[in-house]
């Protein structure tokens, strides 16, 4: 089930809503866990004793880490972390492992591809955080595992996001009062959210399809089928994130942004300020500075800098091309980063956008590849290989729609950020503009109507 789908929005989320209003306030996180466990099984019921396996380890494991004592706590630590990464590392990368086996010629006879189960990743990092957060005392241990396993599992950022973090949530698992207009700005993010994603991210997912698909692409098919991948990877993931944050309201918890206006950063450095805030920050906090962050030589900041982003990309996907995406960020921002202490001279800002947009355009043009064939093709029709005009199957795949909705995704990219009332006050101004985005909602409903369910690109992480 995704959240863009008539059995979400007129079955499940209706019901859950209903049955939550109805619940008391003490059982309402029970009320939580058990439709987002239903939520999951919807999709794969045989998947959900591994989810909620990794869900009892971690909260059993955290009662243990703040338990033990001395070199016991780092063991404990260790062993918290063990079953939810090996988890991940099974049902995510054995089959590239294997068929990179099978390719340098070893004998995989009889191999039976692994299915990844959904948002797999997301629920991981969120395991490894709590159990992380637990052993540096940065929060106690939760003593109930309704509240824990709610936290984990909770549907609105359960099977593509954000990386949520307990200490972002772990004072309203405990007690939260409902305001009505936390609420209304719940449901204008989760409206705002659904048009995002079938008005824009859909629409042009076959104009994208279309242009990967040329076996000889122009140069023109390629900058339009990338451009569009830019547009819709960006409003699937935002729009799909700005439905989980309206969600998260709509039951008291709050999650932070995930987005603020990526491609108009000026660097690389401040893209990734900007862009999927939750994982850049996990790496940030887990992974790069445990290695040594910013200290030492440059050579050393360097590697960390490579090694953060190289297993960034591979989180992004079981592929030698997601690695390979994660190093080209990784040498961007360590270039950045050296051009800077070396004090050479700045870009200045419309140059940086420029630049910025750039690199990191050429880097999804790889990232969305299915193989390095693909990938060789992409890139030799951006540069001129097979001519630089419109070819004809691109620009059957291109229609008036999708022309607008290039435009509108532009526009929005480079609209003034709008100025968000703190939902933590409850102010009657976001039942207004829930009431405004209504209208937009509807003609996003009757458009999903004509349409095959398109699932979030970031399911499959």
């Amino acid at each position: 089930m995704v959240f863009a789908s008539d059995s979400f929005l007129f079955l499940f989320l209706p019901t859950f809503l209903i049955v939550y209003a109805l619940t008391p306030g003490a059982a309402r996180n029970l009320a939580i866990l058990a439709f987002s466990w239903l939520f999951y099984a919807w999709w794969r019921a045989d998947f959900l004793p591994l989810i909620v396996s990794i869900a009892v380890w971690s909260w059993a494991t955290g009662l243990w880490i703040a338990r033990a004592q001395g070199p016991a706590r780092r063991w404990a630590l260790v062993t918290g972390i063990v079953w939810p990464l090996a988890s991940l590392v099974w049902f995510k990368y054995a089959n590239m492992l294997v068929h990179s086996a099978g390719a340098l010629g070893a004998s995989v006879w009889g191999w039976q591809d692994v299915l990844l189960p959904i948002g797999l990743s997301f629920f991981v990092f969120g395991a490894i955080s709590y159990s992380t957060d637990v052993f540096r005392g940065t929060v106690p241990a939760e003593p109930s595992f309704v509240n824990y396993a709610t936290y984990q599992s909770m549907f609105g950022h359960l099977v593509a996001g954000p990386v949520v973090r307990y200490e972002w949530v772990a004072q309203r698992l405990k007690e939260r009062t409902f305001h009505r207009a936390e609420f209304m700005f719940g449901v204008e993010r989760f409206m705002l959210g659904f048009a995002q994603k079938v008005l824009i991210a859909d629409t042009l997912a076959p104009m994208v399809d279309a242009g990967y698909a040329i076996a000889h692409p122009s140069t023109v098919d390629v900058l339009l089928a990338v451009g569009g991948y830019t547009l819709q990877l960006y409003f699937d993931f935002s729009g799909y994130s700005a439905m989980a944050i309206g969600l998260g309201l709509m039951v008291g918890l709050k999650f932070p942004e995930n987005f603020d206006n990526p491609y108009l950063a000026a660097s690389l450095s401040d893209f990734w300020r900007r862009w999927h805030i939750s994982l850049s920050t996990w790496l940030r906090d887990y992974l790069y500075i445990p290695l040594g962050g910013n200290k030492g030589s440059t050579g050393r900041v360097s590697m960390n800098l490579l090694v953060t982003m190289g297993l960034g990309g591979l989180w992004h996907g079981a592929s030698w091309t997601f690695l390979v995406w994660g190093l080209w960020h990784g040498l961007g921002l360590m270039v950045g980063r050296v051009w800077k202490n070396l004090g050479l001279p700045g870009t200045g800002a419309l140059m940086g956008h420029v630049l910025t947009l750039a690199f990191v355009m050429a880097g999804w043009a790889l990232f969305r590849a299915q193989s390095w064939e693909e990938a060789r093709i992409i890139f030799s029709g951006l540069a001129g290989g097979n001519g630089l005009g419109l070819s004809p199957a691109m620009g059957a795949a291109i229609r008036p729609v999708e022309i607008l909705a290039l435009a509108l995704g532009t526009g929005l990219v480079y609209l003034p950020k709008v100025i968000r009332i703190d939902p933590s006050a409850p102010n009657p101004g976001h039942a207004l503009r829930a009431w405004m985005a209504l209208p937009l909602f509807l003609f996003a409903v009757l458009v999903l109507q004509g349409r095959i369910v398109v699932p979030f690109l970031y399911f499959q992480f």
